[in-house]
């Protein structure tokens, strides 16, 4: 599955001809087709339809091949482009060129403000009224992120939610070590004390956690989520709006794990390790924790390995990472989908695309459900026939609901911010929280405050320097939300 690209707080294809029951015939005796729901018709005449897809190679087929047994006149041509950033180059060359396929995966590196603003893809009103946007998780087609301008243009995969952080536990170390799911501490200090006496009990085999430190994404993402309930302004403050990163919520964080790192609770490997090799740790029993994302029970529900070192759903459980008090965590999102499909706009077989995305609409969700990765975009209540593949989904599920907090979003304000925030992107500091506190896990820098106010103060500056080169289309009072209430979800 795809990782986001990191943010403070980062989805299908067509029906056409209609079976021959439901044709009829004109005046001239001419087949026509029934209209595909809004009005548009789809045709009975052979069509294909391309799509490009950078998620799991196997991720549409399903979906697609239902679609096309109903639909046999319409054939989707489908691309799989390399994950992790590999379509890069293709998607840059298509959007410029304007040679984009008719249906496509989000492409790296590209907000849904440039492309409306490029006019490289098209409103999916038709699919989702106002009228159907409670079926959805909150936030989905939030302005800037689901919609520009109160049209919709991106078709919601995964929930809005996505993106929650929690700990993995390997079952037969903590069974071999005399533990128990209840024994896991939910407070810092306890974990402490209890990771370090796991590893006296394993005989310095086996170390208490582990996460990918090296992976920008999840560092940020960890540390967001546990700073937020200590200082629940740290980020971006809605209040002020300003960016602060010196604040004690992330201070604390990154000094307690530091100590986890120093007293050998955190595994050695955790400062060079990526988000595989913390899956590796978990599954050969080096570590009896990880931090991974709503996603990983997936992968570590599907190992290949076989034999005797076969990693299953029945060897891991999940429970919420340790908090400094042991009470809620939580992570702040304002709004959209995890991940997402646009239409180009320049389509020639919109009808046929039309019926495709609400067969996707209609199927696509349960096949979300049925591998594990995340919560769909669409409420699970709504959707039927999904049985997910391992039983803690719906621990996971439960924990992504209670750690998401939606926040209010500028471009509710004032539209015209899209071009602000696009600006303020390249002005931005390269540095950002991750690598300030993988500097610091490393030892290269013994002082905190002064690079969080760095980064705090350059990132004030991008901002300043993006409004102010807006020529007053946006001003900084559209960034303040006076009725924000900092760690509850923002609704209004």
């Amino acid at each position: 599955m795809k990782k986001f690209g990191l943010s403070i707080l980062a989805v299908m294809m067509i029906v056409g001809g209609i079976l021959s029951g439901c044709s009829k015939e004109d005046s001239s005796g001419n087949a026509t087709s029934e209209p595909a729901k809004g009005g548009a018709s789809a045709s009975t005449k052979p069509v294909t339809i391309t799509m490009w897809n950078r998620l799991g190679k196997d991720t549409f087929n399903t979906v697609i091949a239902g679609f096309q047994q109903k639909y046999p006149n319409i054939t989707v041509k489908l691309e799989n482009m390399p994950e992790g950033g590999g379509d890069v180059a293709q998607f840059q060359a298509a959007i410029t060129g304007n040679d984009l396929p008719d249906v496509f995966v989000r492409p790296t590196g590209y907000t849904i403000a440039q492309l409306v603003k490029l006019g490289r893809v098209h409103s999916l009103d038709e699919v989702f009224p106002k009228t159907t946007y409670g079926n959805y998780t909150d936030g989905t087609f939030a302005e800037g992120y689901g919609s520009i301008g109160g049209v919709v243009y991106t078709f919601p995969l995964y929930s809005s939610l996505h993106g929650a952080l929690m700990m993995y536990y390997n079952k037969k170390v903590l069974e071999s070590l005399g533990y128990k799911e209840a024994d896991i501490p939910k407070s810092w200090d306890e974990f402490l004390t209890f990771g370090k006496e796991l590893g006296k009990k394993s005989g310095g085999k086996t170390y208490a956690l582990t996460f990918g430190a090296k992976t920008n994404y999840m560092a940020s993402y960890l540390l967001n989520q546990l700073s937020a309930p200590i200082t629940p302004e740290s980020g971006f403050n809605y209040k002020t709006g300003q960016y602060n990163y010196n604040t004690p919520g992330y201070i604390e964080t990154m000094q307690y794990l530091k100590k986890a790192y120093d007293e050998k609770v955190l595994h050695p490997a955790t400062i060079d390790a990526d988000t595989g090799k913390a899956y590796s740790l978990l599954k050969t029993g080096e570590v009896a924790f990880m931090v991974g994302g709503n996603w990983s029970g997936q992968y570590l529900s599907a190992d290949d390995k076989g034999g005797p070192e076969v990693f299953t759903a029945k060897d891991w459980g999940v429970v919420p990472i340790p908090s400094k008090n042991g009470g809620p965590q939580f992570q702040y999102f304002e709004g959209g989908s995890g991940e997402y499909l646009y239409v180009s706009k320049d389509t020639k077989h919109w009808p046929e695309v039309k019926a495709f995305l609400e067969y996707l609409n209609e199927n696509m969700y349960a096949e979300v459900i049925k591998t594990g990765q995340t919560l769909p975009s669409k409420k699970p209540e709504l959707i039927k026939d999904a049985k997910p593949p391992f039983e803690q989904y719906e621990k996971i599920s439960k924990m992504m609901l209670d750690f998401k907090r939606l926040t209010p979003t500028v471009y509710k304000h004032n539209p015209a911010a899209t071009d602000v925030m696009a600006q303020y992107s390249g002005f931005a500091p390269k540095e950002n929280i991750g690598t300030i506190f993988l500097g610091y896990l490393q030892g290269q820098l013994k002082d905190l405050e002064k690079p969080l106010q760095k980064l705090t103060d350059d990132n004030n500056a991008a901002l300043k320097r993006a409004i102010d080169g807006s020529g007053g289309a946006v001003k900084p009072e559209d960034f303040i939300f006076s009725d924000w209430v900092p760690g509850q979800n923002y609704n209004k």
